[in-house]
């Protein structure tokens, strides 16, 4: 016969482990990976092997884009192209325009969809490389990567990205509202 105290400490090793097992398999807790940071460019940071972010690059730091391996950048500005600062590069340009104050869905998966059918590996900025960068790595996040929107949200508004979030609320506004399951859907046959 088993002792009682033997089951009592039994039943709560097996509670304890199954709680564990609960929390630590959580999506929102566990993300992908987190962005590391880059000596490459101002607040530039590598999402994923084919995503990076930054703010502006200069024409040196377009160099340095190069060796390290980049092959597009895709510009979210909405008045600045990058052609004098990659000039005499191999690095291919993109050029979506967004207003940070005015971002929609539909802008999110054109870029999205961009990044996807671009050579790889990508960098994506804007002037600061926080908020309209931001969003686009939260939608990113979220339909590549599978994190959770409260994640990539927390992401955005919490990371060392310098986020305006008390300017640019409409950006989180815009991770609530869109159905990510319908976006993810739409991306993946894009």
């Amino acid at each position: 016969m088993i002792p009682l105290a033997s089951v009592t400490r039994l039943s709560l090793l097996l509670l304890i482990s199954v709680q564990l097992l609960a929390c630590c398999s959580s999506k929102e807790e566990q993300p992908a990976a987190h962005a590391e940071k880059l000596a490459l460019v101002d607040n530039c940071y590598k999402i994923s092997p084919k995503l990076l972010r930054s703010g502006q690059p200069s024409r040196k730091d377009f160099r340095k884009l190069e060796q390290y391996g980049i092959k597009t950048v895709l510009n979210l500005r909405e008045y600045h192209s990058d052609d004098k600062e990659a000039r005499g590069t191999g690095i291919k340009l993109l050029h979506i325009p967004l207003a940070a104050g005015s971002v929609t869905e539909d802008e999110l998966l054109a870029c999205l969809l961009a990044i996807k059918k671009a050579p790889s590996p990508v960098l994506v900025h804007c002037w600061h490389g926080s908020d309209r960068t931001g969003i686009v790595c939260a939608a990113y996040r979220i339909a590549e990567q599978g994190w959770t929107p409260d994640a990539a949200l927390q992401e955005l508004t919490d990371g060392p990205f310098g986020h305006h979030e008390w300017y640019y609320s409409n950006l989180a506004e815009l991770v609530k509202a869109i159905d990510w399951q319908q976006f993810t859907e739409k991306y993946k046959k894009g």
